[in-house]
């Protein structure tokens, strides 16, 4: 077991595993969502043996403190006539996760209006220079590698440790914008001219005295996650947080298989609860 805490982007995993369940034709009765998202939680303990898993929730959408700045931000998304609505399907899945973790020795982290990204960011910066992995397929957290040398993002999707950018992302994405949480850029400005923009701070400069620097402001406060307006407060939450003991209990785990109907966690138990026994308080 290594030194290592793994951050885990809770909705993003979430979203996996119901997918995983859905699109799985082979049997006729399928896994429970919930074990489907043991089976990744394992896979990610067995890769990098942690010694602590944290796991990270988003506050409702509509109620995230982005909505302030932007009324639109991540307006948009899941609406598409070729998308499954599963909101209740993650509901329901982040109800029971966040039940039986309790009783597993996973940390787990949520705050009225804060995304995971805000209380993933703060995360870093309290536990820094602890070795963090983070776990996630959202582009949004290669800022905090490039910012943080004692953290690394390995994404689920591609099986990758993510590679650290060579230009901030964050003020990269300031002026491309972001098409996924309906963030506008500046025209005719993609990755490869807003790299060019960076390597030369006069050029950046001479750039937003054309162009303008509101939008350039407001999209480094959506996007930048040092910028967050309650890191200082979120700061304050983790450590007191850290500061809590967990637990794992068997009988409640036994329990709650049986509360919520976890068809085919007993048959997997060895490999999908025992493992969280070992984690450090």
């Amino acid at each position: 077991m290594s030194n290592a805490a793994l951050f885990i982007d809770g909705k993003n995993a979430l979203y996996r595993a119901v997918y995983a369940v859905k699109n799985d034709f082979r049997q006729q009765n399928k896994s429970h969502y919930f074990v489907a998202l043991l089976r990744q939680y394992t896979h990610w303990m067995n890769k990098y043996r942690p010694s602590s898993v944290h796991v990270f929730w988003d506050a409702p959408r509509k109620e995230v403190w982005r909505r302030d700045i932007l009324k639109t931000y991540k307006e948009g998304r899941d609406k598409s006539a070729y998308i499954e609505d599963i909101s209740e399907d993650l509901r329901e899945i982040q109800e029971v996760a966040a039940q039986f973790f309790k009783h597993m020795n996973v940390r787990q982290y949520a705050r009225k209006k804060m995304e995971a990204d805000d209380l993933i960011y703060a995360a870093s910066v309290v536990m820094r220079p602890q070795e963090i992995i983070i776990i996630s397929t959202d582009s949004d957290f290669t800022q905090i590698p490039f910012m943080h040398d004692n953290c690394r993002i390995y994404n689920p999707s591609k099986n990758i440790e993510v590679d650290v950018p060579d230009v901030h992302p964050a003020v990269q994405k300031a002026l491309t914008g972001d098409k996924s949480d309906a963030i506008d850029g500046y025209r005719g400005i993609g990755p490869k001219k807003s790299k060019l923009l960076l390597e030369s701070c006069s050029g950046l400069r001479e750039f937003l005295d054309i162009q303008g620097r509101e939008r350039f402001v407001q999209n480094l406060m959506l996007i930048d996650l040092s910028l967050c307006p309650f890191l200082l407060v979120n700061r304050l939450y983790i450590r007191k947080k850290l500061s809590e003991d967990t637990s794992y209990s068997k009988n409640k785990i036994m329990e709650l298989i049986q509360e919520y109907k976890v068809n085919g966690l007993m048959a997997d138990f060895v490999d999908l609860i025992l493992p969280f026994s070992n984690l450090k308080e």
